[in-house]
């Protein structure tokens, strides 16, 4: 599982990485709800620490940390509100609507988002472009204006999970053997 952020410059494009094991606990214990087509998740946040991303330029990944002022505000926060169901059941799709916050600022956003089973395990995939000064954030220029970062970016939050039943997990939890 992995969060990343994809940008481009008039140069060159880049990405910054971060895994899960950053801001996602291991063993959660979430329950779901459902209310007509809309799906809501007890554990729905994510704080993601800005520090932890890591990229193979590091020019981009420098320019990143002061974007996002990371001494000030050193997490983002993506929360779940719910997510809008296919009307087809058998469809992998569907909305994710979350509110993200970076820099204090607090946008919300409808993320596409697909999912893959086999078995108990679910691939989730989140995928959305939007643009930085929604934040209130300029894209960097650099080199007395030479380089110039676009103000879209593309982000990508990749969550591979095992799903039991609740039955399960607690027999699981609890050591028993049954």
């Amino acid at each position: 599982s992995s969060l990343s952020i994809n940008g481009s410059s008039n140069i060159v494009n880049f990405t910054l990485t971060q895994s899960s094991e950053n801001f996602i606990q291991k063993n959660m214990i979430i329950t779901a709800s459902q209310n007509d087509k809309k799906l809501y998740l007890s554990e729905n946040r994510l704080i993601v620490p800005v520090k932890r991303f890591t990229s193979s330029n590091k020019m981009a990944l420098r320019d990143f940390y002061k974007l996002l002022k990371s001494d000030e505000y050193p997490t983002m926060d993506i929360q779940l509100n719910h997510i809008d169901l296919p009307e087809n059941p058998k469809l992998a799709t569907g909305v994710a609507v979350v509110d993200v916050t970076i820099t204090g600022v607090t946008k919300k956003y409808q993320f596409p988002i697909k999912t893959e089973k086999n078995g108990t395990r679910y691939i989730f995939d989140i995928e959305k472009h939007i643009n930085i000064r929604d934040f209130g954030l300029e894209p960097p220029v650099q080199m007395m204006g030479m380089l110039k970062v676009d103000e879209m970016i593309n982000i990508n939050l990749k969550m591979i999970c095992n799903i039991q039943p609740a039955e399960s997990a607690q027999l699981n939890l609890s050591g028993s053997s049954e």
